[in-house]
């Protein structure tokens, strides 16, 4: 958490209040969670910058900026990228100036500066964007888990080229215009790993967490366990089918709220109500009646019905 649906929802949230509004000032409470530049460089390179749109490429929110003409000062770039040591500025290999990985249980959120969020999540709220509406963005992470990666920054930083590597080399995503159903089905032929860490691979497949991948292949009455290779042409169509449906669904239902997550305003999605698998262990299955079991998959949890989703 979150996964596609949670942080495109954050996207759609967010944009309408972000878009078109300057970033006055810079809060970095925590200064780890920014990554690609010191505090300082960060504030000094996007403070003034007016936000010009959001994106978002599998479970990464990128935020685009644009900045003012004379923004150019010691160690900044004009497009908001760092100097390394004084010297040329960092290439970036994503479209974006500020990107967003919440991992488990990051947060954004759009608020009035006199909002209170709650002892706990101001506790843990480690960025603060002043914007010049008098509103902020706050970036909240209770696990400490995510971060807030300036791709124009330092490409010396270990940690922001692993970032960048991990997002150039994300897979398609299984909704209209990304995953095609030749070329999955063609994967699959090919794979002989198990389908659920399968589909939780991001080269393979963006977006896709453990949540919805336990959906998509409930829905698609296929065992986790399955090989790839062995899903017959109707049940790959199953599970292709199934992933899309699933994420769509998710998306109209703001996201899942199992534990942390909200959408930029705050608010908890509604599509846990929707939930037939994931997290309903010894609950019966909605579709036969028999428990849900649950087993370990490469160290994730997987939830499934033995009688649906038969192993063979």
């Amino acid at each position: 958490m979150p996964e596609l649906p949670e942080v495109e929802t954050i996207r759609r949230t967010l944009t309408p209040r972000l878009v078109g509004r300057t970033i006055k000032r810079v809060e970095v409470r925590t200064p780890k969670f920014i990554v690609g530049a010191s505090p300082e460089e960060f504030r000094g390179a996007v403070e003034g910058a007016r936000i010009d749109s959001l994106g978002r490429r599998g479970k990464f929110l990128i935020i685009n900026l644009e900045y003012p003409a004379d923004s150019v000062g010691p160690g900044v770039h004009p497009r908001g990228g760092v100097h390394p040591r004084g010297g040329a500025p960092a290439p970036t290999s994503l479209p974006g100036d500020i990107v967003v990985h919440l991992k488990m249980a990051g947060q954004l959120v759009w608020c009035r500066p006199d909002e209170d969020l709650g002892p706990t999540r101001t506790k843990h709220t480690h960025v603060v964007f002043h914007l010049d509406d008098g509103h902020e963005l706050r970036y909240l992470d209770l696990r400490h888990f995510g971060r807030v990666y300036f791709p124009p920054g330092n490409a010396a930083d270990p940690v922001l080229s692993r970032a960048l590597r991990t997002i150039q080399t994300l897979g398609p995503e299984p909704r209209e215009g990304g995953l095609e159903w030749e070329s999955f089905r063609g994967k699959l032929a090919r794979r002989q790993a198990r389908i659920k860490p399968l589909l939780l691979d991001q080269a393979f497949v963006a977006g896709l967490g453990n949540i919805y991948a336990d959906e998509s292949l409930f829905r698609a009455k296929v065992h986790p366990l399955r090989r790839a290779s062995t899903l017959t042409d109707a049940e790959a169509a199953a599970v292709y089918e199934a992933m899309r449906e699933v994420i769509g669904e998710a998306i109209d239902r703001h996201g899942t709220s199992v534990r942390d997550y909200v959408d930029g305003e705050g608010r908890r999605g509604m599509f846990a109500e929707e939930l037939r698998a994931y997290g309903r262990t010894g609950q019966p299955c909605p579709r036969c009646g028999e428990p849900i079991e649950r087993l370990m998959i490469g160290g994730r949890s997987s939830h499934f019905c033995p009688k649906c989703q038969p192993r063979t």
